[in-house]
């Protein structure tokens, strides 16, 4: 289970089999305050529910 206080900006997240790149916290949004981003742009918003259940964090490999 992902805390949602965990969640960092532009990290990369696995979400019901797709990849997505937390955004923000939505302020104005009450059942679905965050925002995530595909890589082809498209916007996902998610309930806090949603992101501890489903969410989880993908460690990214860098090269050195």
């Amino acid at each position: 289970m992902l805390e949602t206080t965990a969640l960092q900006r532009n990290h990369l997240y696995e979400f019901r089999g797709q990849q997505l790149r937390y955004s923000h916290c939505s302020n104005c949004r009450v059942n679905a305050p965050f925002i995530f981003n595909d890589s082809k742009g498209k916007r996902f918003e998610l309930s806090q529910n949603q992101v501890q259940r489903e969410v989880f964090e993908l460690n990214e490999f860098c090269e050195n």
